[in-house]
């Protein structure tokens, strides 16, 4: 029996399988830690969405709750019908567009490219002069910020990401 030299490269037992963005190369089995980086985006999701939420109702109470007559109960009824349509909306919009995504599943280097240009987007933030009219956005906000909640909620508890399509596909190939 030859024993193999150390030199000599091992033969892969698999596929190659590419790294994707936010679940690495854990897709293809989808073991423990495909699902603990899934469940862990999900509650930080949900942890951030549910903190900037409840810092922009604290802020509508106070200002709501100081007016007098039967403003407070009527505007109170209104944001949460504007935070519950917002969020459906939001719900049902990222859910279309995951359904296109899913279609033309792009492939493992088109979604690195995205990725990057996504995170080159955050760096943008707003400056001085803006601030006045996120003040006076403040009443709309909440509801933005059920809108996002649901669209990223869409976008998040899925069984399968785009990129993992297109990857998958990819290595049909």
């Amino acid at each position: 029996m030859v024993s193999r030299a150390s030199s000599d490269r091992a033969v892969p037992a698999g596929p190659h399988v590419v790294r994707l963005p936010v679940v690495g190369t854990s897709w293809y089995r989808r073991g423990f830690g495909y699902w603990a980086r899934r469940i862990a985006l999900g509650a930080f999701v949900l942890l951030v969405m549910a903190v900037m939420l409840s810092v922009l109702l604290i802020a509508f109470g106070d200002t709501v709750n100081g007016l007098p007559g039967v403003w407070p109960p009527v505007l109170w009824i209104a944001m949460v019908a504007l935070c519950a349509g917002s969020a459906v909306w939001g719900w049902v919009r990222a859910r279309r567009q995951m359904r296109e995504k899913l279609a033309e599943a792009a492939s493992p280097e088109e979604s690195w490219k995205a990725h990057r240009g996504r995170q080159r987007q955050v760096g943008s933030g707003l400056s001085s002069p803006w601030r006045a009219l996120v003040l006076l956005a403040l009443p709309f906000l909440a509801p933005l910020f059920a809108w996002l909640l649901g669209t990223l909620c869409a976008a998040t508890f899925v069984r399968e990401l785009p990129s993992e399509v297109g990857a998958r596909r990819a290595m049909a190939r």
